[in-house]
């Protein structure tokens, strides 16, 4: 079965301690991206992933929604759903965006794998194009294109 939500995370870096810095979701007849405020006790920042994404943590700190905010308008958006992640790391996320939060998650996010299978999914991933910055929104839009394209047989 195809997936019809997709999702997808940005981070302030691949430390253990870093975390969720903007998310985007998918899907037939809309999309929602916010950046993410960081939490009191989030600290770690990654120079060199600043440099993929473009994001200050300033601007997270001025333009970002508080960890709770995102996580509630993700639950009302998205209860009861699965959604598509190409990057085990968004589920690691996704549960680091809600402990912040305070709250639980009303949906799952699981890997293509779980939707189309091992082998459907290293293909699909092979085809995904290559960019050198990585924003949420572009990123999740190239999945879901390619996996809408993508025959099941």
């Amino acid at each position: 079965m195809k997936p019809t939500y997709f999702i997808d995370f940005e981070a302030s870096g691949i430390a253990p301690d870093s975390y969720p810095i903007e998310v985007a979701v998918v899907y037939q007849g809309g999309e929602y991206q916010s950046l993410i405020q960081p939490a009191w006790y989030w600290d770690h920042w990654s120079h060199d992933a600043q440099d993929m994404h473009k994001l200050t943590r300033d601007q997270l700190i001025s333009e970002g929604q508080t960890p709770l905010a995102v996580a509630q308008a993700m639950n009302d958006l998205f209860d009861g759903k699965t959604l598509c992640s190409d990057n085990p790391a968004d589920c690691y996320w996704l549960d680091v965006l809600y402990e912040a939060a305070g709250i639980e998650a009303k949906f799952e996010v699981k890997p293509i794998e779980s939707f189309l299978g091992r082998e459907a999914a290293s293909e699909i991933l092979r085809r995904l194009p290559a960019r050198k910055g990585h924003r949420a929104v572009q990123d999740v839009q190239a999945l879901r294109t390619v996996v809408e394209s993508w025959q099941v047989s």
